[in-house]
């Protein structure tokens, strides 16, 4: 079966449904595969996406939710069970298809996280990673001729005013093609679509995720602009959904 593949972070791939759950109600025709892990990184996603075409056949349409550009990954060749007693990060997940083991989101030790984001990290050079590993996946994608379209769960995590970039910044910004992304209003993501049009749908004040009534509306209203509603007692689930 012809397959679409999606790909994020905890906003992509969450313990309820999320976004990537519903696009099948819109393409039936395809096998949803997703991909999508928290805390991941954007070279997690990048690397997740590639990988997926890689793997499987058949593989028609790419949909990507990017995440924050200072997340990154440890990546250890064995299984090191003693390491998840001071584990900070979301979880760890042994990759068969690289035979290495993945911590997402950081360093799973709090003071080694601190003294990498004192020492090594910079928001420049994250910026611009992340629009390399856009343009990367673009150029990836064209080249297997796959149909995809990118997303980002929130605002902030690209910057779009030219005037904020430097020379080098600009000219692989202006590489990407934007007209392959879908956007809330002004250049916002998910989390934006939510709170202007959906505020209620948080599991406040534990968890900054959205409901999966508003990812529904995001893959409807958003994703794909349609009229069509899901049947009525699907959507009264959808929005009475609680954990």
């Amino acid at each position: 079966m012809k397959k679409i593949i999606t790909a994020g972070c905890s906003f992509t791939k969450y313990k309820w449904p999320c976004w990537s759950s519903y696009v099948s109600w819109f393409e039936p025709e395809y096998n949803v595969v997703n991909v999508g892990a928290s805390g991941s990184s954007n070279e997690t996603i990048m690397r997740l996406v590639y990988n997926a075409v890689n793997k499987w056949r058949l593989v028609e349409k790419v949909y990507i939710m990017w995440s924050e550009v200072n997340r990154y990954e440890i990546v250890h060749d064995k299984i090191d069970e003693s390491l998840k007693r001071d584990e900070t990060v979301t979880y760890s997940r042994w990759d068969s298809d690289f035979d290495w083991n993945t911590f997402y989101g950081g360093h799973y030790y709090k003071d080694k996280h601190e003294y990498y984001v004192r020492h090594f990290q910079n928001e420049r050079q994250n910026d611009i990673r992340t629009l390399e590993r856009i343009l990367f996946t673009q150029m990836y994608l064209e080249k297997h001729n796959i149909e995809y379209k990118m997303m980002c769960y929130k605002r902030h995590i690209i910057i779009h005013d030219q005037d904020k970039m430097t020379n080098g910044q600009r000219a692989l910004y202006n590489k990407i093609d934007w007209n392959k992304f879908i956007f809330h209003k002004d250049f916002g993501g998910l989390d934006e679509f939510t709170k202007d049009v959906w505020p209620d749908q948080y599991n406040k004040p534990d968890d900054e995720h959205p409901l999966p009534f508003a990812h529904y509306h995001w893959v409807k209203d958003v994703m794909y602009k349609s009229d069509i509603k899901c049947p009525d007692d699907e959507y009264r689930k959808l929005k009475e959904w609680k954990i």
